[in-house]
């Protein structure tokens, strides 16, 4: 493991969206890689896979491996605080995913993390990889809340194609305005800000 990487925009299938985030301490949570999800490559791990690579990090303590858009520059003051993988009944994230808690003391990636400007996590990783052929499960159609922003949240939905394809969605309307999407992880921005919100929970790879 080389790097945890704020993102600011992510890609479609990649699923480390911010869910919880202390504001007074500093600190987002994500799962920052879950069973059976496909990633940004179009590929997955089993549980079993993240739980090695999770301690791997752990016994090599790069705890404060962190850059921005993956441009291998250290930011000082950001380092992982938290780390485990989630339980059967986690209220907040998926079972068996490899979950963080970041600090984020640099005064620069605070601001964007409070802005919605960066919402999420990737990561850099040497990996052995081995073909799979899979099925996926993806309905035409998926919806669920979006996050809180300007004290209030949207219903959203999302599309998908029959090739797994991630074709964007829309919110419902909410104090008159609602908001595109065509990402993954975030919604456009609609009279001063945007919503951050997650689906990959509902997809699964068998």
């Amino acid at each position: 493991m080389a790097f945890f990487h704020f993102w600011g925009c992510l890609m479609p299938e990649t699923i480390a969206v911010f869910k919880t985030i202390h504001e007074p301490k500093r600190i987002v949570w994500s799962e920052l890689y879950s069973p059976g999800k496909l990633d940004s490559d179009h590929e997955f791990m089993r549980a079993e896979q993240i739980e090695a690579m999770a301690y791997d990090f752990m016994k090599t303590m790069k705890l404060d491996a962190v850059d921005h858009q993956h441009d291998q520059q250290h930011r000082d003051g950001c380092c992982v605080v938290e780390s485990f993988i989630a339980r059967k009944g986690d209220p907040d994230f998926i079972e068996g995913a490899w979950v963080i808690g970041m600090y984020v003391g640099d005064d620069e990636m605070w601001d964007k993390v409070v802005k919605g400007e960066i919402n999420g996590f990737s990561m850099e990783a040497m990996v052995v990889k081995e073909p799979k052929q899979v099925t996926m499960e993806v309905a035409p159609v998926l919806t669920g809340l979006t996050q809180k922003s300007e004290g209030h949240e949207h219903t959203f939905l999302v599309a998908y194609d029959n090739q797994g394809n991630f074709l964007g969605g829309k919110t419902d309307q909410v104090n008159g305005h609602s908001h595109a999407i065509r990402y993954g992880t975030a919604t456009t921005e609609t009279n001063g800000h945007s919503h951050r919100f997650s689906h990959i929970e509902q997809l699964n790879i068998n």
